[in-house]
């Protein structure tokens, strides 16, 4: 791994520098583990993806998924930076409110949206309401006469595509939670054309899922989506407005090709993540354009929120423990940042590249396990469980020891927002590399007090 190839990183004597600043002395004066994000870089990845999808579809709209990363600042930038939002819940949309979208710009997304999050969002007049079952539906409308208000709706659809992604990130297929089978979708838009005084029905949404490698999974379900579209204009006289095709734009993760010969080819393929946001634009655009049914005059919604934010992080952890075991002839180093900090390791398995940040220029040859400080034997950054999808070595300098900081590269997406307490741990801070140069603590560490500030004491 060149480590220059990788977006916002150098090195600057002896030491791995994100964007411009020495990640040890940030782990130095702030604590560790701790996140650090580059503003500049998610304003550039922002403009990447627009960019791209506006050259061959103008009337694209970008909508970052929140859930992805969800830290106030990091939000106000996507929204300084143009991009519009999509939120999961009441809290994502009570945040992205906060950070100064407004509810024109808002798209809301989730299988179980209780009443009270189906009213904040009428009330707010978001651009959407994806809806996920023909009950929401009827859901949406009694809130919406209630209130004796309109609401914006798109339902979402599932396309049975599946991306070859992990089965757990996989979201367009009847295995799957999300969306309503095409067939019971009918009944729908005529509802919503009976009702509508009380919603407004914009369009269809489909989502196959994350990091999707192969551009036939884009292709393919947009194909499927455009087909139903003629046939539900054919039979009951609905044109959409918006098309929604999800998120799911890949970013490389650098993983050596020697793992290639362990792990799953679908999996090494998703973590190599090849596939251009250029690529994905231009075919999908084609794809509408070229369709016989006459929808480019749609608005076509894009929901990315890795290829934002994935790159744009990097978390650095300090090693605390070290030791030798002859029965296996193994090296062990033992991290203050376990699952509490990036769950996705164990939740999918995920890949995130590691060098050792104040030893970067010296050779990485030495074969490590690691691990993190929680009380669980799977608290480990590879595949405990059958050693077949994640390198059980990292690769690090012969002089690794205590008091070393490893950076955990590409950690933008699904890091922040999934940390946790466990084993009365607080949780990490963040700190924002603004595009100035100056640093800016987004999210405070956590401290002791912080785990039983909302706690009632019997005492």
């Amino acid at each position: 791994m060149n480590i220059r190839e990788i977006p916002k990183m150098d090195i600057n004597d002896g030491h791995l520098t994100f964007d411009g600043h020495d990640l040890t002395e940030i782990a130095e004066k702030y604590g560790s583990p701790i996140y650090i994000c580059s503003e500049k870089r998610i304003s550039e990845n922002i403009n990447e993806v627009t960019e791209a999808f506006r050259k061959y579809h103008p009337n694209t709209s970008i909508h970052y998924a929140s859930k992805a990363e969800t830290t106030l600042a990091t939000l106000q930038v996507i929204q300084k930076a143009g991009c519009d939002l999509e939120v999961n819940s009441g809290g994502e949309l009570y945040i992205g409110l906060k950070a100064g979208f407004k509810g024109s710009q808002i798209v809301f997304n989730g299988v179980a949206k209780s009443v009270a999050e189906i009213e904040m969002a009428i009330t707010n007049d978001i651009k959407s309401i994806n809806v996920d079952s023909e009950y929401e539906l009827n859901r949406i409308i009694e809130t919406a006469k209630r209130l004796d208000k309109c609401a914006s709706v798109i339902i979402r659809i599932v396309p049975d595509v599946a991306s070859g992604v992990a089965s757990g990130i996989q979201t367009g297929t009847h295995e799957c939670k999300f969306g309503t089978m095409m067939d019971d979708v009918q009944e729908m838009i005529e509802l919503c054309l009976r009702e509508s005084r009380y919603v407004h029905l914009k369009g269809f949404h489909l989502h196959v899922g994350t990091q999707t490698y192969n551009l036939r999974s884009f292709v393919d379900s947009f194909n499927i989506m455009l087909d139903f579209c003629t046939t539900m204009k054919d039979r009951t006289g609905y044109m959409p407005e918006i098309l929604d095709i999800g998120g799911g734009l890949p970013i490389p993760y650098f993983i050596d090709v020697s793992a290639s010969q362990y792990i799953p080819h679908n999996l090494y393929e998703m973590l190599r993540g090849n596939l251009s946001t250029s690529e994905i634009a231009e075919a999908v655009a084609g794809t509408l354009h070229d369709h016989r049914g006459g929808f480019s005059r749609c608005e076509l919604v894009i929901e990315p929120g890795r290829k934002i934010v994935g790159d744009a992080f990097v978390m650095v952890s300090r090693v605390e423990n070290y030791k030798y075991r002859r029965l296996t002839d193994e090296t062990w180093a033992m991290l203050d940042a376990g699952l509490n900090v990036m769950s996705e390791v164990k939740n999918y398995h995920w890949y995130f590249p590691m060098v050792c940040a104040n030893k970067i220029t010296e050779p990485h040859t030495k074969s490590v396990k690691f691990g993190g400080p929680l009380c669980e034997s799977g608290d480990v950054w590879m595949d405990y469980e059958n050693h077949s999808e994640l390198p059980d070595y990292r690769l690090m300098p012969e002089s690794l020891e205590p008091g070393d900081y490893i950076a955990m590269l590409e950690t933008g997406a699904y890091g922040t927002s999934m940390m946790n307490r466990y084993n009365g741990r607080p949780m990490t801070g963040v700190v924002m590399i603004r595009e100035d140069g100056s640093e800016l603590v987004t999210r405070p560490p956590e401290n002791y007090e912080s785990l039983i500030r909302d706690e009632i004491s019997l005492n």
